[in-house]
């Protein structure tokens, strides 16, 4: 499947891309892990499996060259693996491989998860100016005989925000934040019929919209998408994981964890701000660990839409990453004072923050003259079904609390 997307211009992307303050690319997690330990024993294997040789004399054919090579390079996520090819006229692209899977999803319907984020990319692309890296190819693993899917793009001089730091620098946060808000914005406004992945493009040009994995779908109400949740999402530890995480609480979590998805069911219905489409699209990770940063924090690129969906309001209008906090309701008493604030600084300050993320995406809405209808500003204001997203991710991933008091009991 051989289709370059057209270029995004936009003053970020273009203008800092050559950014003389970029001084390397800070990939250090794979070279960090323990020799022996199943994660390295993964990525070992799976770079060992790759035809390495393949991928660049097919490479080299795309641009008509007679040559590339790999730099040293290994850029290793939980999903992917990355490397930089170079041409001999110095043009970088960035080869990204997903890893086979732990655990193979078996409503991924026959679009791979790498094959849904390139026809999500190519709707951002269509749809917005949101800046994110130029695919020159995919190619699915069972015809790319390489040995994974393969996906090769722009590589951008700059990092990834977590490899930079774990929190935006305070001298950044003002400039960053607000042009997270704008991106989230514009993601929020690229509405589909449907809430489901984006699976193809339909002979009419339209986008076709395809299963959420572990969920099924697509979904014409958002009711529909609750109830496919709580019917099928798993909680995120074994019950022995559980216990040992909480101890003499573990009883009272896992009753709570078991309503939770029992009232999530029966309120379904209720649940969303607008039952029926269209729905917005949602990155599904959003923040600055899925964006491409320059030295001085220029956002370059935002990346790794693999879990993007079209979904709920809701779901939608989570907060991004570095404003993440646990929801009040579900978790432990004493981390709040008299007042039900966070005892936490850090926590304290994050609601500040956020406070003024809704300001500044308020400000980006007017700025658009957004036509009448619900919008992303008032999705991240709605507190009550904004910690419901949150929890929701968090269940998903294991983090203990009481889950069933964020649904009122």
């Amino acid at each position: 499947m051989s289709a370059e997307l057209k270029a995004v211009s936009t003053p970020l992307l273009d203008g800092h891309q050559d950014d003389n303050a970029f001084e390397g690319y800070r990939w250090s997690y794979f070279s960090s892990l323990q020799e022996g330990s199943p994660l390295q024993q993964r990525a070992q294997s799976f770079l060992d499996s790759v035809n390495w040789d393949r991928l660049l004399t097919y490479a080299a054919s795309l641009r008509n060259h007679p040559s590339c090579i790999l730099l040293p390079e290994i850029g290793l996520g939980y999903n992917h693996m990355v490397r930089i090819v170079e041409f001999p006229d110095k043009v970088r692209w960035l080869a990204r491989l997903r890893l086979s899977s732990v655990s193979p999803s078996a409503n991924i319907s026959e679009h791979s998860q790498m094959e849904c984020e390139y026809y999500t990319i190519r709707l951002v692309q269509e749809a917005s100016e949101i800046p994110v890296p130029r695919i020159h190819d995919f190619m699915n693993c069972s015809v790319s005989q390489i040995g994974a899917d393969l996906m090769l793009m722009d590589c951008l001089r700059g990092n990834a925000g977590i490899d930079l730091n774990m929190d935006i620098p305070l001298h950044h946060k003002g400039s960053v934040l607000s042009r997270m808000a704008e991106i989230h914005s514009e993601i929020s406004r690229i509405l589909l019929p449907q809430i489901g992945t984006i699976s193809g493009i339909n002979d009419d040009g339209t986008y076709r919209q395809g299963p959420i994995p572990g969920l099924g779908g697509p979904f014409d109400t958002a009711a529909d998408f609750y109830k496919a949740w709580a019917s099928k999402v798993e909680f995120g530890l074994s019950a022995d994981q559980l216990k040992e995480a909480t101890g003499q609480f573990a009883d009272e979590i896992s009753v709570a964890i078991i309503d939770f998805k029992k009232m999530l069911y029966e309120k379904s219905a209720s649940l969303s701000i607008r039952n029926e489409g269209p729905f917005p699209l949602c990155h599904g990770d959003f923040g600055h660990n899925n964006m491409i940063f320059s030295d001085n924090y220029h956002i370059l690129g935002v990346i790794d839409w693999e879990g993007a969906f079209a979904a709920p309001w809701e779901i939608s209008g989570e907060f991004p990453l570095t404003l993440s906090i646990v929801p009040p309701a579900m978790d432990v008493p004493w981390n709040y004072d008299a007042h039900g604030l966070p005892k936490d600084p850090q926590s304290r300050q994050k609601l500040a923050d956020r406070e003024e993320y809704i300001a500044l995406v308020e400000e980006k809405e007017r700025e658009a003259v957004l036509p009448r209808g619900h919008k992303l500003s008032s999705a991240l204001r709605d507190s009550d079904r904004q910690y419901l997203a949150t929890a929701m991710s968090l269940f998903q991933i294991g983090k203990p609390g009481w889950y069933s008091k964020v649904l009122g009991s």
